[in-house]
């Protein structure tokens, strides 16, 4: 099956200038920089976005994109969302380039023609020439009893041998940092942390308590420190600014547990120094500070992390700082998910609350204290049986998390071709055993008056399940990408790249091919390149793949691709805790049936869309084609030199593409129009939009209050679910961005190497050990 790419343009990014208005209202656009970027059909606003951020080297936050629409230079249009997008591409579809301007939206409330420098903390006046800040003074907390000898500042204090509680002659206020004004937008996020250290005679629960606190407090008035002393009973800390008077000591009290600040210099005569990481930014304190953000964006990548850091806290990391504390904070997140699996009984119960007539159950394997998860909602299962054909496909997809396992997928095709979600469970691995366990389920809630056609692997028990469970109620149709990977698998013997490749391409022809003289030429062309693979493919039950002989319906779906919508949604959220996973696939589905719900209703048509398409194309040949009665509904039409009856009453032609596709051919089409009858009326009513609005009728309810606290203690006869029992292997886990062969014959061929000398395969000329003569 051939891949038909997108148009590609180049949208030229102007950035960085500014718009000059002439007198007649047109605009320019003068100064700044241009970078191209790449640009298609199939993109959508948000990838176009991150593309312009890497190569402006900038993030998406407050990106805003304007153009203007072709031979209008006085109105910018902006682009919003991805209706927007994609009505900018369609006006420049035609062209091979378009401009667009990028610019940084304003912050709320601030004026974007001035931006005022921050306010500094207001000080008491001093000469222009001291280098130290006199600052107001706060009041003594009452719990601990001041000293009556106050110490002047400039006075020298054994800080760390003394335990007495002395006061500060000058207490420490908000900001007594003298140092450079920092903008208001930065660090904004540290701010929460300025006052978490008060003074002489505050108290705190641990030494531990206390170094965090000032850890805090140090990157809100960015500043380094040294430890002079850092024992378990004392802690004496100074400036890091050669010079610089700014020290502290904290002790124990005798007999508590209590760390109590004893003395304090709180002032500096430095300018503060940008916190550094190498000093103070540990691997894993900076990964507690990220570990939500990584929850909710499990795909940040480390650069912006770093920019994020720098943007809210000042804190200066590089690249390999940055990965190794996501990297601990992802170890930290996925320890605590385990306890996420214990919610699975509660999470069942808040979805079929919410949602009735769902299905959300769990399993026990045997000798396994994990439960396999089923999850099939409401408007999923009225959707198909409503408005989508009895056609579903099969399909898993790996979840690459630390509990790995494989979320296996029941997907259908709607009217207009789009991938229709209607169940899927979360299990250890895909075996045979899981499969049945699916399969038992998903009966229990797709029951349709006439047989169903799965489209799946024939491998891992599916097979063997499909006829165990469905029985006649069913057919299985092989899915062609697996098909095509085994024989390419099964081939022996060193067989070149192209011939492997002209041998998969000739058994997709085969399967395309509606009649038999067309299938036996396909298969007489593999064996005409090996006895072996021909022998393969007559082995390989054609009547379950082969168009030629299947006794189903699935309207030329040949491979089980449908399953790459679950794979996109998985990938963004597999490393969640598993009720988050599951309740953002059910946001994703109530998403995308209400999104479909929206668009259909502003179709004019009789057919959807693609279908719209796809018919007026056969209209169109139905012109050129000859027809000659032969019996009652029976035509003998003729297109080209080939020769084909049509028997209309039967809704049948021997050319089998009304059979195969669900719309009349052009053969039947010429017959229809001769008699004065509309092809729409021959059309499958599952093309029709009347259909397709009755599939996305129903809508998936949210579901509040997904997360509870574990309680600390199981209830009697409480069942324990736990995470599957799965180890991970060693390196890097590999991941595939798109499943092997469930596209066309090429997608899945890995290129041999050949030597370029001998023509022998699996070494080249540099390596090849032919003597020349």
């Amino acid at each position: 099956m051939a891949i038909v790419p997108s148009k590609k343009m180049i949208a030229i990014c102007q950035y960085g200038g500014d718009f000059d208005t002439h007198d007649d209202g047109s605009m320019t656009y003068a100064g700044g920089e241009a970078y191209a970027v790449d640009l298609d059909e199939n993109m959508q606003l948000s990838g176009f976005k991150q593309e312009i951020a890497e190569t402006i080297d900038s993030t998406v936050d407050g990106m805003v994109v304007k153009y203007f629409l072709p031979g209008n230079k006085k109105n910018l249009i902006t682009v919003s969302k991805d209706k927007d997008f994609q009505r900018m591409v369609n006006y420049y579809k035609e062209a091979d380039q378009l401009e667009v301007f990028i610019m940084k939206e304003a912050p709320m409330g601030k004026n974007v023609k001035k931006k005022q420098p921050a306010r500094r903390p207001q000080k008491t006046p001093q000469k222009p020439t001291e280098t130290t800040a006199v600052v107001q003074a706060t009041p003594i907390p009452t719990s601990i009893p001041a000293s009556n000898n106050a110490i002047a500042l400039n006075e020298p204090i054994d800080i760390e041998t003394t335990t007495e509680i002395i006061p500060g002659a000058v207490p420490i206020s908000a900001n007594p940092f003298p140092m450079a004004v920092i903008d208001s937008d930065q660090r904004m996020a540290a701010k929460q942390w300025e006052n978490l250290i008060t003074g002489v005679g505050q108290r705190f629960h641990s030494l531990a308590e206390f170094r965090e606190a000032l850890r805090k407090f140090s990157i809100a008035h960015a500043f380094n420190f040294v430890y002079k002393k850092n024992e378990n009973q004392r802690v004496t800390v100074k400036c890091k600014a050669e010079g610089c008077p700014w020290r502290i000591h904290a002790s124990k009290l005798s007999t508590t547990q209590l760390v109590c600040i004893k003395t304090m210099r709180p002032v500096h005569n430095c300018q503060g120094v940008t916190s550094k990481a190498p000093f103070r930014a540990k691997r894993s304190w900076v990964g507690n500070l990220i570990k939500e953000k990584v929850k909710e964006s499990p795909k940040i990548k480390p650069k912006d992390i770093a920019t994020e850091l720098k943007r809210d806290y000042g804190i200066d990391l590089n690249y390999s700082q940055a990965r190794r504390a996501k990297e601990y904070a992802r170890e930290q997140l996925l320890g605590s998910y385990k306890d996420a699996y214990s919610e699975l009984p509660f999470f069942c119960e808040k979805i079929m609350e919410t949602n009735p007539g769902s299905l959300a159950t769990f399993s026990t394997k045997e000798d396994s204290s994990f439960h396999r998860l089923f999850v099939s909602f409401h408007a999923s299962i009225s959707g198909f049986l409503q408005g989508c054909r009895p056609l579903l496909f099969l399909d898993s997809t790996p979840l690459n998390s630390r509990y790995q396992g494989m979320l296996l997928t029941a997907t259908a095709a709607d009217g207009d071709d789009g991938a229709f979600p209607v169940a899927f469970a979360v299990v250890d691995e895909e075996t045979a055993e899981n499969w049945r366990w699916f399969l038992t389920e998903l009966k229990l809630v797709v029951h349709t008056p006439g047989q169903i056609t799965f489209v799946a692997d024939f491998q891992k028990g599916l097979r063997e399940s499909l006829r165990e469970i469905f029985g006649g109620e069913c057919y299985h149709a092989y899915c062609l990408g697996y098909l095509a990977e085994k024989l390419n698998k099964d081939l022996k013997g060193h067989f070149s790249h192209d011939a492997r490749r002209l041998m998969v391409e000739d058994l997709y022809a085969a399967a395309h091919a509606p009649k038999l003289e067309a299938f036996e030429k396909c298969t007489e062309d593999i064996k005409a390149i090996s006895p072996e693979a021909y022998n393969w493919v007559i082995r390989s039950e054609p009547e379950h793949w082969a168009n030629t002989f299947f006794g189903g319906l699935r309207y030329n779906h040949m491979t089980s691709n449908f399953g790459h919508l679950f794979y996109s949604w998985v990938s963004e959220a597999n490393e969640l805790p598993i009720t988050q996973m599951i309740d953002e696939l059910r946001g994703k589905m109530m998403q995308l049936i209400y999104t479909r719900r929206v668009e259909s209703t502003q179709w004019l048509t009789r057919l959807t869309p693609s279908m719209e398409e796809k018919l007026k194309n056969e209209i169109i040949k139905a012109r050129s084609v000859q027809i000659l009665r032969s019996h009652g509904s029976k035509f003998e039409v003729r297109y080209g030199e080939t020769v084909d009856i049509v028997d209309i009453e039967n809704w049948d032609c021997s050319c089998k593409g009304w059979l195969l596709t669900g719309l009349p051919c052009c053969h039947a089409i010429a017959v229809l129009e001769s008699y004065g009858r509309s092809p729409y009326d021959h059309c499958s009513r599952y093309f029709h939009v009347e259909t397709y609005q009755s599939t996305y009728a129903d809508s998936i309810h949210p579901i509040p209050n997904v997360e509870r606290l574990v309680d600390s203690e199981a209830e009697d006869g409480a069942v324990l679910v736990t995470p599957p029992p799965t180890m991970r292997t060693p390196g890097r886990t590999k991941i595939r961005k798109v499943a092997a062969g469930r596209i066309g014959p090429s997608d899945f061929l890995k290129r041999q190497l050949q030597c370029g000398k001998c023509k022998g395969l699996g070494h080249n000329k540099r390596s090849c050990k032919e003597i020349e003569e």
